[in-house]
């Protein structure tokens, strides 16, 4: 399910978070991809650089981001995707925000989620809703 490459270096604590981060996965999944009975989703660590030159080659952005989804397959009964995060990113994010590097982690892989379940956050009105979604997790989560 946790796949690091060069992210695995920034993190202290490798298999609580591996555990966290499944635990959210298994949470969230089935409630946002209801009625999917197979979920196969994979998240992987990596740096700045790493994720950079996926985003380069996959989407043709030249820019860093915190999270790239991408969905291998769905039928009407599965859905298997990868989640790709900067660890980078999302410490800088922490840092910013005043929140803890687990938690924007957390953030960022339901942020993955909901765009699997067709949230999308290119217009002000879509990124508040799926921000409020994004809380409404944390708040679960973190409860």
């Amino acid at each position: 399910m946790l796949t690091t490459r060069e992210g695995r270096k920034q993190l202290e604590n490798i298999p609580k978070l591996r555990s966290h981060l499944t635990r959210t996965v298994r949470r969230v999944a089935p409630v946002e991809l209801e009625g999917k009975e197979d979920l196969a989703i994979n998240v992987v660590l990596q740096s700045d650089d790493e994720l950079l030159v996926l985003n380069r080659a996959a989407l043709k952005h030249d820019y860093y981001t915190d999270i790239i989804t991408f969905e291998l397959e769905r039928t009407d009964a599965q859905i298997e995707a990868e989640l790709y995060i900067s660890v980078d990113r999302a410490r800088e994010n922490a840092e910013r925000f005043g929140t803890d590097l687990v938690k924007e982690l957390t953030r960022v892989v339901v942020h993955g989620l909901l765009h699997l379940a067709g949230f999308t956050d290119k217009l002000p009105d879509e990124k508040k809703r799926m921000q409020g979604r994004e809380r409404f997790w944390l708040a679960e989560i973190f409860t």
